[in-house]
């Protein structure tokens, strides 16, 4: 299958983004631990880590779309799951635990409601489909199943409609989160530029 130029342009447009924010952010926060200076380590953290996985996801998702081989398209939906509920898992730490805590700590809270809210997408998509994320991932990619007839069944069972769409779906929730982290970048760089530290 080939993509569209437009929409290809799109993708490389998003990963350089992403790209471009990690090494920006990890510069950052580089700088900071130099300086000694913490009060954001966990803030800065999250962010690079959910662009990690966007890139990831942005790789994964455009590899579906383009495999011929149904083979080549359900490996590509079995590591989109292994990827999702690995980010899951790590998610509700990242932000439910840390971040909350640093932004409370911070004297931050007027993004809080809108971080618990982004939180509470991700809770409610984990706990929607973490079952059948997590199944594929146990039986067909991170722990194979070591009865082959098993491990065929899943995979030829494999639905790549419906991961492909877990996949687009936390992007969704992923991008609402890269719109507030930029904010609070935003709000960050302006506070320190008065010469203050938060």
């Amino acid at each position: 299958m080939k993509i569209c130029p437009v929409y290809w342009g799109l993708i490389h447009d998003n990963i350089n983004s992403s790209q471009q924010s990690i090494n920006d952010l990890s510069k950052l926060l580089t700088d900071f631990k130099k300086h000694k200076y913490s009060k954001h380590d966990s803030f800065f953290n999250l962010c690079i880590f959910s662009d990690i996985i966007i890139i990831d996801l942005t790789i994964l998702l455009e590899k579906v779309r383009l495999a011929n081989r149904e083979q080549e398209k359900k490996l590509y939906a079995r590591v989109i799951a292994l990827t999702i509920v690995d980010y899951l898992d790590n998610i509700s730490v990242l932000i439910g635990r840390d971040c909350l805590t640093e932004l409370k700590n911070n004297n931050m809270t007027e993004f809080l409601d809108e971080f618990k809210s982004i939180y509470k997408k991700f809770s409610i998509f984990k706990k929607d489909n973490e079952r059948v994320l997590r199944d594929i991932r146990n039986n067909t990619i991170a722990h194979k199943s070591r009865d082959a007839l098993k491990l065929n069944t899943y995979i030829n069972n494999l639905n790549v409609e419906d991961i492909y769409n877990y996949g687009l779906e936390l992007k969704i929730f992923s991008k609402e989160f890269i719109d507030l982290s930029t904010k609070i970048i935003y709000y960050i760089v302006d506070y320190m530029k008065e010469g203050r530290k938060i």
